[in-house]
C-alpha cells in the first residue's frame, strides 16, 4: 500500500459542502487504462459496466478538424486513450505523439469532428454514467482490488478543473434520470 498523493495531478474543484457521494464504492475496473497509469484523478467522469464496476470514461479534445470518413484523428496529448480504443465511433489502430499532440490512426470516422470538439468512448445509447469520482485513486499497485466512489450530486463544478474535458452528451448522461443533479460552470 502506497500512502502518498501525487503532487502533479490536476483533480477536480466544487463545493464540498454541497457534494453528495454515494455510500461505499464499486470496484474499479482497469482494463480500459493505460499500465502505465498511476493515478485516477478526482473529478474524473465513471460509467457503471458488467459485473457492477465503474470504469474511466476517456476523452480528449481534438485539435484540429477531421472530415468524415478520416482515418486520422489529432487530440491534445494527456488522454488515456489507447491502441484498440474506440474514439468518436472509431477504433484505433496506432498512436504518434509530437509537441503535445497525438494523431490517431483510426478506421474511417462515421461523422466529421469539429476543431477543439470534445471526443469519448462514451455511448449514450449503452453507458449509464454514475458521476465523477469522488478522490483521488492509487492505482499502482496492480494486484490490489480497488474501490472507486462516485458522487451522486455536484454543485457548481468548475469545469476548467476537471482531469479530462467533458462534452454535452457526457453532461447530459451525468444530469439523466434525476440520478444527479450537475451544475457545471
Amino acid at each position: 500500500m502506497h500512502r502518498t498523493k501525487p503532487e502533479d495531478i490536476k483533480e477536480a474543484l466544487w463545493l464540498e459542502e454541497q457534494c453528495l457521494r454515494r455510500q461505499g464504492g464499486y470496484d474499479l475496473d482497469r482494463k480500459n487504462l493505460p499500465a502505465t497509469l498511476k493515478w485516477v484523478a478526482k473529478g474524473t467522469v465513471l460509467r457503471l459496466v458488467t459485473g457492477g464496476k465503474a470504469q474511466v470514461v476517456k476523452t480528449a479534445k481534438a485539435t484540429e478538424k477531421a472530415d468524415k470518413a478520416a482515418t486520422t484523428l489529432k487530440i491534445a496529448s494527456g488522454s488515456l486513450f489507447q491502441v484498440g480504443d474506440k474514439i468518436a465511433g472509431a477504433t484505433i489502430s496506432a498512436i504518434a505523439s509530437n509537441d503535445g499532440v497525438d494523431t490517431l490512426t483510426v478506421s474511417a470516422l462515421d461523422n466529421a469532428v469539429a476543431a477543439n470538439a470534445i471526443v469519448s468512448d462514451y455511448d449514450k445509447t449503452k453507458d449509464v454514467l454514475l458521476g465523477f469520482s469522488y478522490d483521488t485513486l492509487d492505482i499502482r499497485d496492480a494486484d490490489a482490488s480497488i474501490a472507486a466512489t462516485p458522487t451522486l450530486q455536484v454543485m457548481e463544478v468548475e469545469e476548467d478543473s476537471l482531469p479530462y474535458p467533458i462534452n454535452d452528451e457526457i453532461k447530459e448522461g451525468i444530469n439523466a434520470n434525476g440520478v444527479a443533479l450537475f451544475k457545471i460552470q
